[in-house]
């Protein structure tokens, strides 16, 4: 038996190697998941994207009164050395005050250049959805969340209504807090 050289080894190796290769797994298109940070306005459950929320806070009630605002401005807030106004969201937008309870959270937000920090209900973290299942036709139930409203998605039995927040940012609704 003659003894191979270096070279025709490996080009046997890699003969055999060639000979019980599996193929290459199948291209699969990769499904882009939407996120975002699930909260409960009322009995709504919202849902905002994750980059319109900068920070979640529990409220803790300490805040500078602001004369000459509308009910819904709550106060101002020193977070960490920067005064935020502290809008009551569902009275805001929907005219109804918020019951401050010991789930109601605060979400600092940083939108078309103002920032702020909203009171809601509760936050319930953060929920992943694959992007086509985002529905825009499904209609708003509430008149009053109609203008923020950018469709929803729905996980089994419940529904999330995907809220804007860019748009309140910028709406007159929100920019317009003075008596």
């Amino acid at each position: 038996m003659l003894a191979q050289s270096p070279y025709q080894w490996l080009q046997e190796l890699s003969q055999r190697a060639k000979q019980r290769a599996k193929g290459l797994p199948r291209h699969e298109k990769v499904e882009q998941l939407w996120r975002g940070v699930a909260f409960r306005l009322t009995n709504n459950n919202l849902i905002t994207q994750l980059n319109e929320i900068s920070e979640i806070l529990p409220f803790n009630g300490r805040l500078a009164k602001v004369p000459g605002a509308k009910s819904w401005v709550k106060g101002l807030a020193n977070i960490r050395g920067l005064l935020l106004p502290v809008i009551d969201l569902k009275g805001c937008i929907e005219g109804k005050p918020i019951t401050i309870e010991r789930h109601t959270r605060l979400l600092i937000i940083k939108q078309a250049g103002h920032s702020a920090g909203l009171l809601v209900d509760e936050v319930f973290g953060i929920k992943h959805f694959p992007e086509h299942l985002r529905d825009l036709d499904i209609p708003c139930e509430h008149a009053w969340l109609v203008p923020y409203a950018k469709g929803a998605f729905t996980n089994g039995k419940k529904t999330w209504t995907v809220f804007d927040m860019h748009t309140l940012a910028q709406s007159e609704l929100f920019l317009k807090a003075a008596l």
